[in-house]
């Protein structure tokens, strides 16, 4: 599924899969992209003089209807406990109506109407002295209980007290949980995610967003812009744009694969796992000018880290073929 976002002549585009990692040090331009996205697929209301931000997503090249998705967005801690807490737009207050609806809540809503009719009668026994007037009550009265309710950690703990990413799979659990009862063509945006969590949960928040989009019509948009910050394995690297002076959309990891095989300035086999590492590394690089670190550069960085005992060492040789490359 490809998406064009216009910024008046100007048009940016990526491809979107299940899992859609947007990359690249050009965070203005991703940030853009992010909000034309979720101002289209809401109730946002456009201006009518000429704006940048009317009708300017597209989806392979055709206007969709602007409730083709519902868009959750995410793009720091407060939105993240905005969906959890209990608010009236929380995917929590949705996932327990839904629930509420079930035939075993039901028979338990039941047993409470029947405790409280049983309740307004003795009260109203006892106000016919006053005159002919009674208490009443509606079954409705019952939901405004709950939404009284209030979401804590265990034991109870604020939420606020919980790390990043502990709330994120909160999150992730409740919109699965959500989808269950009430499926539907989502997306979902976690902009800056690489400000929200460390590298190694990263690669599990992953994880647990293919094993919900492998069962629901879901999509994930990720943006990064941090080393460390992408996946690139078979599965995944056709979902990635990078984002810098120049936008680069990956293809598949097989092409990638042969072009730097039959491209490299030397005969050398470089393994699919040293190939996705390298990716991770660099990917952030990508069309991007001045991405070359000089050796006094690299020099200086050591002096600097030697001070914080952080002893890094070259770890390959130079090797004139590769050097020579670099030069040109």
């Amino acid at each position: 599924m490809k998406i064009d976002v216009t910024e008046y002549e100007k048009k940016y585009t990526f491809e979107l899969k299940p899992i859609t990692q947007l990359c690249g040090q050009n965070i203005p331009k991703k940030s853009y992209i992010l909000e034309s996205i979720r101002r289209y697929f809401s109730a946002y209301k456009y201006s009518e003089e000429r704006n940048k931000w009317r009708n300017n997503v597209k989806i392979d090249d055709e206007l969709a209807g602007r409730k083709f998705f519902t868009v959750l967005s995410v793009s720091g801690v407060v939105d993240l406990l905005m969906w959890i807490k209990w608010s009236k737009q929380s995917l929590m207050v949705e996932y327990v109506r839904g629930l509420m609806q079930e035939f075993d809540w039901q028979l338990h809503l039941r047993t409470i109407h029947g405790e409280l009719e049983e309740m307004f009668q003795m009260i109203n026994k006892d106000l016919n002295h006053l005159g002919d007037i009674e208490l009443t009550y509606a079954e409705s009265d019952v939901w405004e209980m709950v939404q009284k309710s209030s979401v804590v950690g265990n034991e109870q703990t604020s939420l606020e007290d919980k790390n990043n990413f502990d709330l994120l799979t909160i999150f992730l659990n409740l919109v699965e949980s959500v989808m269950g009862l009430n499926p539907r063509k989502m997306l979902i945006i976690v902009e800056n995610i690489d400000h929200l969590i460390l590298p190694k949960e990263y690669d599990e928040i992953l994880e647990r967003m293919i094993q919900i989009g492998e069962k629901y019509d879901i999509y994930f948009v990720l943006s990064t812009s941090l080393e460390g910050y992408v996946c690139c394995d078979r599965k995944l690297c056709s979902g990635i744009t990078v984002l810098g002076e120049v936008d680069f959309q990956m293809p598949e990891f097989e092409d990638i694969e042969t072009y730097v095989e039959n491209n490299y300035p030397c005969n050398k086999k470089i393994s699919e796992e040293q190939l996705q590492t390298d990716l991770q590394k660099i990917i952030q690089k990508i069309g991007q000018g001045g991405y070359l670190y000089t050796v006094e550069e690299n020099v200086i960085c050591k002096l600097i880290n030697q001070t914080l005992m952080l002893n890094d060492r070259w770890k390959d040789e130079e090797k004139m073929p590769e050097m020579a490359f670099l030069k040109a």
